[in-house]
């Protein structure tokens, strides 16, 4: 249901430029010339500054819309999906994958430990991170230019650094050894995961265990996760495709029609078909 995302190249994309460190892309510049849209498992914290267009991510019961200027960080751990808007002009980005060894290492002294994976949030658009977008954007499309690796995170961390607790706490730490290998089989059959015993074994996990782990990464329990990541689905299948309404509810994990309209109207606070015709939007929280 949600792909891996851990290299920068997605369905969809017209243009893409990445810069590599010992063989690993570290940031990218892509641009989009039509609508596009993925659900996404991020294994590694992102930071995606947006230069033209507009994009919404929507994140469990959220839709965050972003635009040209916005600055949005991902924390390691998050399943979203994000569409890319049909623009008056392309879409363009910029991304940075955050090593979690310097984020480690940069929190760690900080004193922030408690990690909130999922917890994506838009920063404010300083003066700062609008200078730091031009001068990438000058470097992206000079050929052979690039910064130096360790100069660039340093300067990206101290601004993150300059940010709230909530965003500090967003990007302290990691998600156990475990979750990670849980969340790397999880990730592509959340449709199909009936008994939450099938989720504890991905992990090698007794039920208790899963249900702490699950609370301490995800602030929820495993099952109320599933059908906000089963939701979150639907919703961007019922704006982005024309397929029918039972359709998407069957394949995205829901067995009953009426209890995916129950779910999808509780959540939302509007009915699937509302949500299609663009009536009202999920607010950004």
């Amino acid at each position: 249901m949600y792909t891996l995302y851990d290299r920068f190249t997605l369905r969809g994309q017209h243009h893409i430029r990445t810069w590599e460190q010992q063989g690993q892309s570290w940031a990218a510049y892509s641009n989009y010339r039509q609508p596009a849209a993925h659900g996404l498992y991020i294994p590694q914290a992102v930071l995606n500054l947006v230069v033209r267009g507009e994009k919404r991510i929507y994140d469990g019961l959220r839709a965050h819309h972003l635009r040209a200027g916005d600055v949005f960080l991902i924390p390691s751990g998050s399943v979203l999906c994000s569409e890319i808007l049909r623009p008056s002009e392309d879409y363009a980005s910029i991304n940075f994958f955050l090593p979690p060894d310097l984020l480690a290492t940069h929190y760690a002294c900080a004193g922030t430990s408690k990690h909130m994976a999922g917890s994506t949030l838009t920063l404010s658009p300083s003066s700062q991170w609008q200078q730091l977008t031009q001068a990438l954007l000058r470097d992206f499309r000079e050929d052979g230019a690039m910064p130096a690796y360790e100069n660039m995170m340093d300067r990206v961390l101290h601004l993150l650094q300059q940010e709230t607790i909530t965003v500090k706490q967003a990007l302290a730490g990691r998600p156990s050894a475990p979750m990670q290998r849980m969340m790397a089989r999880l990730h592509k059959g959340i449709h199909e995961v009936r008994l939450l015993e099938e989720v504890a074994a991905m992990g090698n996990m007794s039920l208790a265990t899963l249900k702490r782990r699950f609370r301490e990464t995800y602030q929820c329990s495993p099952m109320q996760w599933i059908w906000t990541k089963r939701l979150q689905m639907s919703a961007l299948l019922l704006r982005t495709t024309e397929q029918p309404i039972p359709e998407i509810a069957y394949s995205t994990g829901f067995e009953d029609l009426s209890h995916f309209y129950r779910q999808f109207r509780r959540c939302f606070g509007v009915t699937p078909v509302q949500w299609r015709r663009g009536e009202i939007e999920l607010s950004s929280q």
